[in-house]
């Protein structure tokens, strides 16, 4: 079959090369993972080491936070216009590259640079991953695959956390050489994912190549600009909340608690593996149940988190608590085909970029967090996250639904003039 354009449609394309272009750019998101956290569990050592003040982590958090707003925007037009396989190979070398710079050297200005541009690239990848399943693969398989690319950051974390207990307090660096993974990986996707112009993608019956490079003016016409809104906000309540209270778990940790490498790392990585545990789980209640359903996973993370600060918790209780935690803020993972299928396929790229375009709310987040620390300690500035994640779950109840996944799914507001509303089985 052919669409009006007579490029082959996607279901088209052999299953086996649709899955080894998916698991070549997993294996890219894992790296997109590991580089936007890496400096969040090098911050103790960045401050006791590396001699940076925790304002100083704050102003290289900030400047990610812009870099990856700016650079959400400016790869969801490149993606629309230059295609997602030309996007995702340059977008990986430079992610290699600029981490090279970043592990070779312990001046601020550069860190600052540094993340400023490598952000830019991390929010171009979430987009053009999240577009690529939406592209090859049905709505009713794309919060399950997208689950599995959400679920490569706590994997990510998980294995920062293990192999930063395993190195300890000398050998931490190489946790920042090891970000340059996706250098060689850019000459995998090179060779594995498919060019846009052999196939239309999935949902693509639009008449014309011409309209079918969308623009980000379209995003903000009277139908869809509330609902461009809403993903923003949610996405930047999302944002607030992980500089609040996972932006400081290891600081609260180590310099807090006076834990070791070792304990830090094993409640990371429990923690992370409760989230890596989540994402399936979320990503088949937003399958079955509907994208709106997995909100009950905010609420679970807000009560999480205040118990987590609580005083005279051991190792064990914390990492059970973070387990919990983990599991619960990982329903954030329905978002990435939901906030595309809000959109229509013109405009999914930049559907999909929204979720980082929410740092826009977020970029004086790291500044703030500090400010709360400095001035309020720790435990009350991380308990704040409890407020935002709350906040959030209202957000994404008022948000439309997608896909009613079903007959006990959760009613579908009738969006059918943006997205129409698929029960598929």
């Amino acid at each position: 079959m052919q669409n009006r354009t007579g490029a082959l449609h996607a279901s088209e394309l052999s299953l086996t090369v649709r899955v080894i272009a998916y698991l070549s750019v997993l294996l890219g998101y894992i790296f997109y993972c590991y580089n936007y956290i890496v400096v969040g569990y090098v911050r103790p050592y960045l401050v006791s080491q590396v001699g940076f003040s925790i304002s100083d982590t704050a102003w290289i958090a900030m400047a990610g936070n812009i870099g990856v707003t700016l650079g959400a925007v400016m790869w969801a037009g490149f993606i629309a216009r230059a295609g997602r396989r030309k996007a995702v190979i340059l977008i990986a070398i430079g992610i290699g590259l600029l981490a090279l710079v970043q592990a070779g050297t312990r001046i601020l200005g550069i860190w600052i640079g540094t993340r400023f541009l490598m952000d830019g690239l991390l929010g171009g990848y979430y987009v053009v991953a999240t577009s690529l399943v939406v592209a090859l693969f049905p709505a009713h398989s794309r919060a399950k695959l997208i689950a599995l690319n959400s679920a490569m950051y706590p994997g990510a974390n998980l294995m920062i956390g293990l192999l930063g207990g395993w190195l300890g307090d000398t050998h931490w660096p190489v946790l920042l050489w090891l970000a340059a993974l996706p250098l060689p990986i850019a000459a995998i996707l090179y060779f594995t994912v498919p060019a846009d112009r052999t196939y239309a993608a999935y949902d693509d019956d639009e008449k014309s190549s011409e309209e079918r490079k969308g623009r980000w003016s379209e995003m903000f016409s009277p139908r869809l600009r509330w609902i461009m809104a809403g993903c923003v906000l949610l996405s930047g309540i999302d944002f607030n909340a992980y500089q609040l209270f996972q932006g400081f778990i290891t600081l609260y940790v180590k310099n807090t608690l006076e834990m070791s490498a070792a304990a830090m790392g094993a409640i990371v990585a429990v923690t992370s593996a409760g989230a890596f545990t989540g994402n399936f789980f979320w990503a088949v209640i937003a399958d079955r149940y509907g994208r709106r359903a997995p909100l009950i996973g905010y609420v679970l993370a807000a009560v999480m988190v205040l118990v987590f600060v609580r005083p005279g918790l051991n190792q064990s209780m914390l990492s059970g608590i973070g387990f919990v935690f983990g599991f619960g803020m990982s329903c954030t993972t329905a978002w990435g085909a939901w906030f595309a299928e809000l959109f229509p396929v013109r405009l999914r790229p930049y559907g999909a970029a929204l979720f980082h375009v929410g740092h826009i709310f977020a970029i004086g987040s790291p500044l703030l967090a500090a400010y709360t620390t400095e001035m309020l300690g720790i435990t009350t500035s991380m308990s704040l996250a409890a407020g935002f994640y709350l906040a959030g779950a209202a957000l994404w109840y008022a948000l439309p639904e997608t896909r009613k996944g079903g007959s006990r799914a959760a009613p579908a507001v009738d969006i059918s003039p943006i997205a129409p509303v698929r029960n598929e089985s």
